[in-house]
């Protein structure tokens, strides 16, 4: 029973350890580093699966729910669409415009859920609907999901997160590079400010939930 108790006391303290680091790559790319968004893709994976199935959350990320600012978009909506992101002017004299995280600025207005029901935006939902719905849709009609994102920023080079890479570097519409150095986003991508507003979902989530997760222990 102590042995028990040890670990589940470490695992805890494994799920703390890492929200401390997403708040903190949350908070540098806040500041204007874009670049922080691999970590906290890095971050999101070892929180919620890694290559092997495993999650630090230790099975209680199914039995959590999930704040959705996304929603599923309606299956007629023809063109590209992120779902995560809302857009800003780069500058008034240029008029470029860039994707930026919604945080907490999203109205609480209906989404549409997979089943095709409608919730306010914020509400929670299971998670395999959160992983896997698609929250960006490129020119092509490419749909990739919360998972695909965090896997191809991850870094990783087990085969799910290489092929979750692939798919985004096919599309030229998300405008998404790789390099030794690191990602670089383009003014026209929703990929590296979709990974910012993930960190802002999973950090509401369990803060509305950490009764849950303290019991488990």
């Amino acid at each position: 029973m102590r042995v028990q108790t040890r670990t589940q006391a470490e695992s805890l303290q494994t799920v703390d350890d890492l929200l401390s680091c997403l708040r903190s790559a949350s908070q540098r790319y806040d500041r204007g580093r874009p670049e922080a968004a691999r970590s906290l893709a890095r971050y999101l994976r070892a929180l919620l699966g890694r290559a092997d199935g495993s999650d630090a959350l230790d099975g209680l990320r199914d039995k959590l729910t999930w704040v959705d600012t996304a929603g599923v978009a309606n299956p007629k909506t023809p063109c590209s669409i992120s779902r995560l992101t809302l857009m800003s002017i780069r500058s008034r004299h240029h008029g470029a415009e860039e994707y930026v995280p919604k945080l907490a600025m999203y109205p609480p207005v209906p989404i549409r859920t997979r089943s095709g029901d409608q919730i306010f935006s914020g509400s929670r939902i299971p998670f395999q609907d959160w992983w896997t719905n698609p929250v960006v849709t490129d020119a092509d009609g490419s749909r990739f999901s919360r998972k695909q994102l965090v896997l191809a920023m991850s870094g990783e080079d087990d085969p799910e997160a290489e092929a979750a890479r692939m798919s985004l570097e096919h599309s030229e519409s998300l405008g998404w590079v790789l390099g030794e150095a690191g990602s670089r986003p383009l003014c026209g991508s929703p990929v590296v400010a979709s990974i910012r507003q993930i960190a802002y979902e999973v950090l509401q989530s369990i803060a509305e939930q950490r009764d849950v997760i303290d019991a488990s222990g």
